[in-house]
């Protein structure tokens, strides 16, 4: 027994002489800036809508590279998020994933074809590991949550840099995006400054940075003619696209987070290019059946 105290109060030394946490291994303990950063599966840590369904994970990079991942779970830094425990991605120029693309469908090997360290991409993502299944029968899905831009030097001052901030997009289950491609596609994106939905700005410029915003998406899968996306931006509705397909495939992938590709833009990239680091945060993302049950509306 004595041996066990010992034992005990050497461990607990350690750990406060190294300042190691483990509060954010947890969703109901609050975290501090000393998490664990990249660890694999780390995501799983926050519910995000459905129970435990869908699990998610830090898209295109191997397990082995999770440490060039800068993503992490951590207390509000700024102070005013409403909800305290946020999502802090922070790529840094030239850490890359090499898990490739398509690598299923394409039938290459894992780390093999276009990856995004050989394709000039700079990302950092979050995927569901199941996608979400449209079917044949019109699904209605409510996506929601906060994001927040800091007004630091150098972060999205850089006029090439103009990351996709949420995608979803088509995936059959076993022909993947390799047939048909992957359209329908919705998407967020900073360009220009601005935030952009459906190729319309819905934040501008001048109130983009240290605020948090709040997005929620309402879309309607249907592979006839009556489906729909509406998007709310801190409850206001900007885009009302109704009575169109939105749904060609059995499934639909969606990620979150910062993804830079050059193709994307119009820009004249000079001669070796790289994105820049940059971070946005995100808080309370979720998805759900109702609006009522997303998290960003569910604010203790």
């Amino acid at each position: 027994m004595k041996i066990r105290l010992k034992l005990f109060y050497i461990l607990l030394t350690f750990f406060m002489m190294t300042g190691v946490s483990f509060a954010c291994y947890s969703k109901n303990v609050p975290c501090d800036d000393r998490t664990i950063k990249g660890s694999h599966g780390y995501p799983n840590k926050l519910d995000r809508g459905y129970g435990t369904k869908y699990k998610w994970h830090i898209a295109n990079f191997k397990s082995d590279e999770l440490h060039l991942a800068n993503y992490t779970i951590k207390e509000d830094p700024t102070g005013t998020s409403p909800i305290n425990i946020i999502e802090d991605f922070s790529p840094i120029t030239g850490h890359c994933g090499t898990a490739g693309h398509f690598w299923k469908q394409n039938k290459v090997k894992i780390g093999g074809g276009t990856t995004d360290c050989n394709s000039n991409r700079l990302r950092l993502e979050l995927a569901m590991n199941k996608d979400f299944r449209t079917g044949k029968k019109a699904r209605e899905i409510w996506v929601g949550y906060y994001f927040y831009v800091p007004d630091k030097p150098d972060n999205f001052t850089d006029p090439l840099l103009q990351p996709y901030i949420t995608q979803f997009y088509g995936s059959n289950k076993k022909s993947g995006q390799n047939r048909g491609g992957y359209a329908p596609q919705f998407s967020a994106s900073i360009y220009n400054g601005k935030l952009s939905i459906e190729g319309m700005p819905v934040i501008d410029e001048n109130n983009l940075k240290d605020n948090w915003h709040k997005v929620e998406y309402h879309i309607r899968y249907s592979k006839k003619n009556d489906g729909f996306i509406k998007v709310y931006i801190n409850d206001e509705l900007k885009v009302n696209r109704t009575g169109f397909q939105t749904s060609k495939h059995s499934h639909v992938e969606i990620k979150y987070g910062s993804y830079s590709h050059p193709e994307y833009t119009n820009g004249v990239y000079p001669e070796g290019y790289q994105f820049p680091s940059h971070t946005i945060y995100f808080a309370g993302f979720s998805i759900d059946k109702s609006r009522a049950k997303l998290k960003v509306n569910n604010i203790k």
